[in-house]
């Protein structure tokens, strides 16, 4: 049997959550999307956010506030 610490395990929950938004989120960034290019900017900026999260200093135990906002 594997010991996983704490910390471990909140990042493997935290990278599943993040992994996840940047699915649901792909669309933006694909040629053929509805979106304008300042909206697609914003998603950009707001995926790149989401790969930035494993630096953030609350990492892996981060709050609700930490995670980025999705552009509307």
């Amino acid at each position: 049997m594997t010991d996983i610490s704490a910390a471990d395990f909140n990042a493997e929950e935290r990278r599943e959550t993040r992994n996840s938004l940047l699915a649901e989120s792909d669309w933006t960034q694909m040629p053929d999307s509805p979106l304008t290019d300042a909206q697609k900017a914003s998603w950009a900026i707001y995926r790149q956010s989401l790969r930035d999260l494993s630096d953030h200093e609350n990492w892996p135990f981060l709050l609700n506030t930490d995670w980025p906002t999705k552009p509307s």
